[in-house]
């Protein structure tokens, strides 16, 4: 998998319009179809309004950073900030999702997130203390 581009952003709603658009870009240079693209699109925004909750409930200014990754088979994103563990990040593993209660606007957008991806992940790093969110969308 190699990394084609990474942006670092303030934690600011508004700067899901540069991430959109940069990735936009990026899966039109790849001729990753449009379809899947969008959906992509649509993931990420979620994701990174997610986190963009978890900082803005610790209080934080931790800067987002989302890496743009593309492969022949498909495209990831990893959206990454400095900061505590999401409150819904246990359900963010394989088999997890279904027992998520769907009762506020952060489970509803992990849950259309997931349904649109063909893999989400949540990691926390530990030792550097990194919530990390990967998305992977196959272009088949």
């Amino acid at each position: 998998m190699l990394e084609l581009v990474r942006v670092s952003v303030c934690p600011n709603p508004e700067m899901i319009v540069v991430v959109n658009a940069g990735l936009e870009a990026l899966c039109s240079h790849i001729r990753f179809p449009e379809d899947k693209s969008r959906r992509l699109q649509l993931a990420t925004e979620e994701i990174f309004l997610y986190a963009l909750s978890t900082i803005r409930k610790a209080d934080l200014r931790s800067i987002v950073t989302i890496r743009f990754r593309g492969h022949a088979d498909g495209f990831q994103i990893v959206v990454e900030y400095v900061g505590p563990r999401g409150a819904l990040d246990s359900y963010l593993k394989p088999g997890q999702l279904q027992s998520l209660r769907v009762n506020d606007f952060d489970g509803v957008g992990l849950c259309l997130a997931a349904n649109v991806l063909d893999y989400l992940k949540a990691t926390y790093w530990t030792a550097e203390g990194i919530n990390s969110y990967l998305l992977s969308q196959n272009s088949r």
